[in-house]
């Protein structure tokens, strides 16, 4: 059938593919929808569409796996190097300073100063060996855990600082811009106590360099539980970690409770006993045991509800180097 869609200039082929259509004419039942040559292209593409997927997830597996196996390395590469300089008695730092501190909460044995410190300035001199501090409740000393659970909140204080750099006396405006120094912190106070370093670091920082934490790395598989691990050794003092370890003595104060008598001050300040001691960490030896009663009556008014407890602190420091100069 002739139509008016159709030229004698057209191309025969479509003419007649015109026509059909006008026509209304259907291809026959069952015949093909698409040619031969096009199915098989298309049966090409999908073998060569899925075998590009397959290819893509194995080469995303393997390069998943060797990115794994890099980060792993990187990881055991950076504590093994570190651990490189501690010796094994270096890495038990944290025992040796657990085993010592829960000897000294149980009864008070008595003050008692070594013949060590006997001498001039013999007890400045020792503390500023390298060392490590802690302070806490008398109460959380009890037991490892405990301990770290003190040494976590424990800070360089005006105790430390003014046990490192003994005021002229006990008077207020004498101890005051030290107090003040210590309450500050920043890198003033770290200078003036660089040898020493906190309990808390050696916690914290030497578990990874133990065998366990590399264990946990070797049988990480999940990039997640590694990047937990990378994000762990990021945070960790590991410089810190280490000074701490070569720590020859343990300064250590411990607060005891309060006898419930007098006020207590917005500080927190009250009349209390605090245990001073040091230990020599390479022999286990107590160098100074020496247990004082703080009370924080003898502050003005004017410093009391800001620096009651540092204050305290730092007069308590004067008194252990009264007593140990003056010890026979």
């Amino acid at each position: 059938m002739s139509t008016f869609l159709t030229t004698s200039r057209m191309d025969p082929a479509l003419a007649r593919r015109i026509e059909a259509s006008v026509s209304g004419r259907k291809r026959k039942a069952g015949g093909p929808l698409l040619s031969p040559r096009l199915v098989a292209l298309v049966r090409v593409g999908l073998v060569v569409g899925l075998a590009f997927l397959g290819y893509s997830a194995v080469s995303a597996r393997r390069g998943a796996k060797q990115e794994i196996e890099r980060t792993r390395a990187a990881l055991l590469a950076t504590v093994q190097a570190q651990a490189a300089s501690l010796t094994p008695e270096e890495r038990s730092a944290v025992l040796r300073a657990d085993s010592s501190l829960v000897k000294l909460a149980g009864n008070y044995e008595g003050d008692l100063v070594a013949p060590a410190l006997r001498g001039t300035d013999a007890l400045k001199k020792t503390l500023a060996r390298p060392a490590m501090y802690v302070r806490g409740p008398l109460g959380a000393f009890a037991n490892p855990a405990r301990i770290a659970e003190a040494a976590a909140t424990s800070a360089k204080d005006s105790l430390l600082l003014c046990l490192m750099e003994p005021p002229a006396s006990k008077v207020e405006k004498v101890l005051l811009g030290t107090v003040r120094t210590a309450y500050t912190g920043g890198t003033v106070l770290e200078d003036r106590t660089s040898n020493v370093r906190r309990l808390q670091d050696a916690i914290v920082g030497l578990p990874l360099f133990a065998p366990a934490w590399s264990d946990r790395v070797r049988a990480a598989e999940d990039p997640a539980e590694l990047a937990k691990l990378r994000k762990e050794l990021d945070r960790a003092p590991l410089d810190r970690a280490k000074k701490a370890a070569r720590a020859e003595i343990l300064i250590a104060a411990l607060d005891e409770p309060s006898d419930g008598g007098g006020p207590t001050e917005i500080d927190g300040e009250r009349a209390h006993g605090i245990r001073v001691v040091v230990i020599d960490l390479t022999s286990s030896a107590v160098l100074l045991r020496m247990r004082k009663l703080v009370d924080p009556t003898w502050i003005s008014l004017a410093k009391k509800s800001e620096y009651a407890s540092g204050l305290d602190s730092c007069g308590l420091a004067f008194e252990v180097h009264e007593s140990v100069r003056a010890a026979k």
